[in-house]
């Protein structure tokens, strides 16, 4: 199954744009996250539920946390630079990286936030391939 199958199966299940990201991650690539740790996304839906930095570019951020750092962020190489590049190819992707500005592009009453989600999925499968950090699992 894709990262996008798996983004877009938690999204249908009615979980948030930053909580489908992170799970979707957290499966795709072996992370072993406890229950508890995924609900640390919760917040970051719906631009931290104010339509600022989209929910799900913040998952995938969250998700960079224990795929490289060890210990401490200023200690994993490159860490910062490795979340901006994530951050840069998200807004190459999708055109911006505020929930205000996808929602109108992207949004639909219907499948609320789900093209969003999926293209934020495409490009963090893409970017970490860029990166050179492969899913595991």
């Amino acid at each position: 199954m894709t990262l996008r199958e798996r983004a877009k199966a938690y999204y249908q299940n009615d979980y948030n744009c930053a909580e489908a990201m992170l799970r979707a991650i957290n499966d795709a690539y072996g992370l072993n996250l406890p229950e508890g740790s995924l609900h640390l996304a919760a917040g970051f839906g719906g631009g931290m539920g104010c339509e600022k930095a989209c929910g799900a570019l913040c998952g995938g951020i969250a998700a960079l946390g224990p795929l490289l750092v060890t210990d401490k962020a200023h200690a994993a190489e490159n860490f910062g630079a490795k979340c901006a590049q994530l951050v840069q190819a998200f807004e190459r992707d999708l055109g911006s990286d505020l929930c205000a500005d996808l929602k109108p592009r992207y949004r639909t009453d219907e499948t609320r936030c789900l093209t969003t989600v999926e293209l934020a999925a495409d490009s963090f499968e893409q970017e970490m391939a860029v990166q050179g950090i492969l899913p595991k699992g």
